[in-house]
This record gives structure tokens, sequence and C-alpha cells, in this order.
């Protein structure tokens, strides 16, 4: 017994002296060092694990009351605890189908409150097609007669009646269009323009200042290639002009007219108020011609006049005879 005892002495003597050499020190130190190590890493680990989870579970929750999808009978019973009172304070839409959750569904991710509206699509644009067919013959001629009574001749210049070339309908090749107004030709500044019929400045340009001729070329080219006159380019072309809207004329239409080239629009001419028939409109001359392009003012002044009803001029689409008729019928009483 004795001798067991001091073998197991001598033994645990020798482990103390390796603990305590260089060497066992060493393997010591290793040891507290891999602990160290580990208890660290174990809290990083057990750290994300609980985090991952908190997201995992708070993207879910914010998910599950905006789901479309259908729920398993094993879910039912918690998501309709979850979820209950936020569905039951939902607004309904009246025209509605379905469930608000279908009509609100939230991406996760996105910030979006769970069960909340979904933003109302923007209103698509309206477009307003005027599909209008020109009026036959025999309507522009009763609108004329209708008008007759109350229609002032806008110049005092020579009559254009005679001529087809000057009245609508007579075709405008350098611009590649047709002629939608009556022109009054007048030799001469210093003759006026008045309106034809009580009525509204809706329009004045008076400030207008001719292109140089080479831009001006390059507007009407695109009009040959087009071989059509844009609309804007077509009002570049009336230099200084006002507009009348004459409301609506009961058996006619709306009635507007328009006074253009003008050399100048009257001071006292201001959009928005009234006009008599026989009030003056401007001084006729030739603002947006090809003479003035080129500098020349005083080349072939003439009052373009155009008469439109309900949106398009009056005579559109008819003949030479038929259109010389109609106008001849609008100015009768005027010329008496």
């Amino acid at each position: 017994m004795m001798g067991v005892f001091r073998r197991s002495w001598k033994q645990v003597g020798a482990v103390r002296r390796y603990i305590f050499s260089p060497r066992g020190l060493a393997v010591l130190a290793l040891i507290a060092v891999g602990f160290v190590l580990g208890v660290l890493i174990a809290q990083v680990w057990t750290s994300d694990g609980s985090n991952g989870d908190s997201a995992t579970r708070s993207t879910v929750d914010a998910a599950e009351p905006t789901a479309t999808a259908p729920q398993s009978d094993a879910d039912s019973g918690a998501a309709s605890d979850s979820t209950g009172s936020a569905n039951e304070q939902a607004p309904t839409d009246s025209t509605s189908t379905g469930p608000v959750e279908d009509q609100a569904s939230t991406t996760p991710g996105t910030g979006a409150e769970p069960g909340a509206a979904a933003p109302e699509a923007s209103a698509e644009p309206v477009v307003v097609v005027l599909e209008q067919e020109p009026l036959s013959y025999e309507a522009a001629l009763a609108i004329a007669a209708g008008l007759a009574p109350h229609t002032i001749y806008p110049s005092d210049c020579k009559s254009p009646l005679p001529r087809p070339d000057l009245l609508p309908n007579a075709p405008r090749a350098y611009r590649f269009g047709i002629h939608q107004g009556v022109d009054f030709l007048c030799f001469s500044l210093g003759r006026h323009a008045v309106a034809a019929l009580d009525g509204r400045v809706v329009l004045a340009v008076g400030d207008y200042q001719d292109p140089d001729p080479d831009d001006r070329d390059e507007l009407l080219e695109v009009a040959s290639a087009l071989e059509a006159t844009p609309p804007f380019t077509l009002l570049s072309l009336y230099g200084n002009y006002v507009v009348i809207d004459h409301g609506v004329v009961p058996f006619v239409g709306h009635v507007v007219t328009l006074y253009a080239h003008l050399h100048e629009v009257d001071p006292d001419i201001r959009v928005g108020e009234t006009i008599r028939a026989g009030e003056r409109v401007g001084e006729i001359g030739n603002r947006g011609t090809h003479a003035a392009a080129n500098g020349d003012f005083y080349e072939d002044p003439h009052l373009h006049w155009e008469l439109h009803i309900d949106n398009q001029f009056l005579g559109a689409g008819l003949n030479t005879e038929q259109t010389r008729e109609v106008y001849t019928t609008l100015f009768s009483e005027a010329l008496g």
C-alpha cells in the first residue's frame, strides 16, 4: 500500500514539474486562449441568430396582414388572431369585389403600412378629337343667310367676290394648303378692318416680328415636306391679327371671326372686352407675308378675314361656285 502511494506521489510531482516547466506553461496558455475564443464565438453566434430570427419574424408579421394567398388550415387561426383587429378597421370600397387586403398588398421591405390602401392610379389623359364632316352646300347657305342680317362688311376695300383665288378653298401652293378665308385687297395703307358682328376679343397679336426671308422659307419647306400646312406655321403667317368670339348664334352655331395681316392692332383692343359690329379692329397691312419678310410693308396690303362655324371655316369642302354663292349671301345685306 505504501509503495502505491509513493508511486502516485512521484507521478504527481512529475506532473507538477511539467506544468511549471516552460513547455507546460505554453500548453496552458494555448488552452486558455482557445477557451476564451470559444466563449466569444458562442456569444457572437447566439446574437446573430437572435437578430436574424427577429428580422424574419418582423418581415413575416408585416406581410401577413396583406397576404393575398389563401392560408392553410394550420395557419388560419394564428393569422386571424394577428390581423383580425387591423382588418376590422380597414375601410371597404363600395365598388370592391374582394377583401381589402387583396386591393392593398404590401411588399416586404418597402416601408408601407400593413393594410394601407393602395394609391389611386393616375387618370388617363383625355384626348378630344373633333371628327366633323364638312357642312353641305345647303347647310352652309342657310348659315350665311342666317348671319347676313347681323353681318357688317369687315373692310371698305375692294370686294373679293368676283375672284375665286381670294375666297375660301382656293389653293395655296406655296404652303401646300388651301385658303380658309377671304382676302380684301386694299392697295394702300390707311384702310381699316372692323368687327363684322358683335362679340368679345379672345386673342390679339399686335407686336408681330416678321422673320427673315430665309427663316420664313425654312418654315414653308416643312409644309412642303408634309404636303400640308402645320397649324402653328399657319398662325405664324397671319402677322398681326385679332380673333373675336361671337358666341353661339341660334340656328347657326358657335361663330368666330379672324382678322389677319394687320399693319397694327387698334390700341383700344383688349382681350376679354366686348366689341360692337363696325368698331375698328386695326389698320390693314401685309404683316406675315413674303413682302413683309423682305422688309416691304407697303406692298399689297390686304385684310385676310376668316369666318368659323363650330370650329371649321364656312364653306369648307365646297367648290368654287358654291363658295362664291355662300359668301355672296353672307354679305348680301351689308353690300345693299
